[in-house]
């Protein structure tokens, strides 16, 4: 994963407790800000999302074409009905 610099201006009583917990959790507090927005991220997911949509986030995971998932929709689609499934 490439890597990149983030740049926060936060209050000094945010900073003083972004800095007690990084001490005290023993994680730097870029590990603490990027462990709460993939957090974020997934409560974003599995909250607002239904399930034919979560489907298509799934696909989109793949990283595979579109002609690849089609194909194997089909063929998925050709096995049940021919009942090999």
């Amino acid at each position: 994963m490439a890597k990149a610099k983030l740049t926060l201006y936060v209050d000094e009583k945010t900073s003083k407790l972004a800095h007690k917990t990084a001490r005290l959790s023993g994680k730097s507090i870029s590990t603490i800000v990027k462990e709460y927005f993939m957090n974020k991220q997934k409560e974003i997911r599995s909250k607002e999302i239904s399930d034919s949509v979560s489907k298509w986030i799934g696909i989109l995971d793949t990283k595979k074409t579109y002609k690849e998932l089609r194909d194997e929709h089909i063929e998925s689609r050709l096995r049940r009905y021919e009942g090999l499934d």
